[in-house]
């Protein structure tokens, strides 16, 4: 008789708890939603949009070419010759298109063998084949607007060139930059002059600006075409 009334208690006392329990559930839940509807909704912060461009050109951007001018006389804003440059039967055709207003450079490359490069060139001061010393001492970095102008993504590198007056070519110490991920929107890309620059770059001697594309750094993507919007100097 004992057991019996032992197992009514036990079987009460369940049907009890499992009544209660959803009750419990609905409580808590509701409980926790107030909690958190109490709590302050802080707002996401805006994420940061790089500017490729500015425009009007702020006074500490010196733009050695914007592309706007026409194609011959070949002369960049500083007065200089500007092309492009071919190695190891690489080639890199340009050509001057606006197909929105503003122009730009098209820049087509084919690099046809693992060793092969191509690039543009910019004088800093001078005619074709007769580059002129220009100082760069008070420039802390070189920049060059680029988007690509395919569906693919390009890795150019920046390059700024010093003047050897002692050399058959003319030239000097080479800096060049990282190479730079060229994907599809217009993108600034910047080259710290004072760490890419080699210890013994004469910056009073600048030659040329440009850009450097190289099979090697384009892994197995043999041809392709970048945009350039602009390139040149930020001051210190």
């Amino acid at each position: 008789m004992r057991q019996i009334k032992l197992l009514m208690v036990v079987a009460l006392v369940f049907t009890v708890s499992a009544c209660k329990s959803p009750a419990k559930e609905q409580q808590a839940a509701t409980e926790e939603k107030a909690e958190q509807a109490e709590e302050p909704q802080v707002a996401p912060e805006p994420e940061e949009v790089e500017v490729a461009w500015v425009t009007p050109t702020p006074e500490s951007w010196a733009v050695v070419n914007d592309y706007e001018a026409t194609w011959e006389p070949r002369n960049n804003l500083f007065g200089g010759y500007w092309d492009n440059w071919r190695y190891r039967a690489g080639d890199c055709k340009l050509e001057r298109i606006s197909p929105n207003g503003p122009a730009h450079l098209q820049v087509t490359y084919t690099l046809p063998a693992e060793n092969s490069q191509c690039g543009t060139f910019d004088y800093l001061k001078g005619e074709k084949g007769k580059a002129e010393a220009v100082s760069i001492e008070a420039y802390a970095k070189a920049f060059v607007v680029m988007k690509s102008g395919d569906a693919q993504t390009h890795r150019v590198r920046l390059e700024v060139v010093e003047l050897d007056p002692y050399d058959a070519a003319g030239q000097g110490y080479t800096g060049t930059s990282r190479a730079f991920e060229v994907g599809p929107e217009w993108k600034r890309y910047e080259m710290d002059l004072d760490k890419e620059l080699h210890e013994f770059f004469n910056r009073k001697k600048g030659k040329t600006i440009g850009i450097r594309i190289d099979r090697k750094d384009q892994k197995d993507q043999p041809d392709g075409v970048v945009l350039v919007d602009g390139l040149g100097f930020i001051s210190r």
